[in-house]
């Protein structure tokens, strides 16, 4: 009798849990940056721009740092229509996993990546503020990790609410003043979040 009541309550559970439902590359654009700016004879510490782009420095001693960074969409409100997975009231964001695919800050004159082991001191890519990739991460790629805090709370609240998500997208590099960086410096970095999808509510926690 006690096998035939764990088999019955086993079958209800199973037929009450819904399936994870994953939403990733083919339907949510990657995070993908690929900017370049003319620095020429730049002064770490001030803002470097363009007709079109704005990279800030900050000064760190005998290094200059160096930050990328724009808005990325990942769901636009025309998804939500488009996309029958999002259709569902009750598909509510669990996670969200980021693929780090490409890394890498080049000099755009000639096309050559900078040297991680002799000229960049770190490389950091960033969504919303939490850390995805690293420079150690560089040799290894793709790398998966899951967005937590306001990374997740961010673009958790925008999907739940059916409305346009974005997040904020950080390249960060550190490269010694002397020898200076080349003359036109490019970032590259291409992401693939994935939204994993479920019903109920998750504990993101204080």
């Amino acid at each position: 009798m006690f096998n035939r009541i764990s088999a019955l309550s086993l079958l209800v559970f199973c037929a009450c849990t819904a399936a994870e439902v994953r939403i990733g590359e083919g339907k949510i654009p990657s995070i993908k940056g690929n900017d370049t700016i003319t620095i020429g004879s730049y002064t770490c510490g001030q803002p470097i721009s363009d007709d079109t782009y704005t990279v800030t420095t900050t000064d760190r001693g005998a290094d200059c740092e160096f930050n990328f960074d724009q808005d990325v969409t990942i769901i636009s409100q025309s998804d939500y229509q488009s996309i029958p997975d999002l259709q569902g009231s009750t598909n509510l964001v669990q996670a969200v996993e980021v693929t780090v695919k490409t890394l890498k800050f080049v000099d755009a004159s000639n096309g050559m990546s900078l040297d991680l082991n002799t000229y960049v001191k770190s490389a950091v890519l960033k969504v919303d503020g939490q850390q995805v990739a690293s420079k150690s991460d560089l040799q290894s790629l793709p790398k998966t990790i899951r967005l937590e805090g306001a990374a997740l709370t961010n673009i958790k609240a925008k999907v739940d609410a059916r409305q346009p998500a974005t997040v904020r997208a950080t390249a960060t590099m550190l490269v010694p003043k002397s020898p200076a960086p080349p003359s036109q410096l490019k970032v590259e970095y291409d992401a693939q979040p994935t939204l994993v999808l479920g019903t109920g509510n998750i504990n993101l926690g204080g």
